[in-house]
């Protein structure tokens, strides 16, 4: 652990995979659970993978199938807000 003293603020470097943080506030980390399901678009809309393709699907028409492959935004700005908070976006 270094620590580095940047115009009287006092920095901790954690190592250099981690973001610097200022001494004494909790270090925040991503939720990688929803990193990996969430991406953030060119618009700053968040997008999520639909559900329902990966197995049962015989049943299910072609089109069906193929609109589930599409992307979707996260619609609310309530669970954008939060999605942003635990992917760190």
């Amino acid at each position: 652990m270094e620590h580095i003293n940047v115009q009287n603020t006092h920095i901790i470097i954690i190592n250099k995979h981690h973001r610097a943080r200022p001494a004494g506030k909790a270090l925040l980390r991503t939720n990688k659970s929803a990193a990996k399901r969430f991406r953030v678009r060119g618009n700053a809309r968040i997008k999520r993978n639909k559900a329902g393709r990966s197995h049962n699907t015989g049943h299910k028409g072609r089109k069906r199938i193929n609109n589930l492959a599409a992307s979707a935004p996260i619609n609310g700005k309530k669970i954008e807000d939060r999605m942003r908070r635990l992917i760190r976006a």
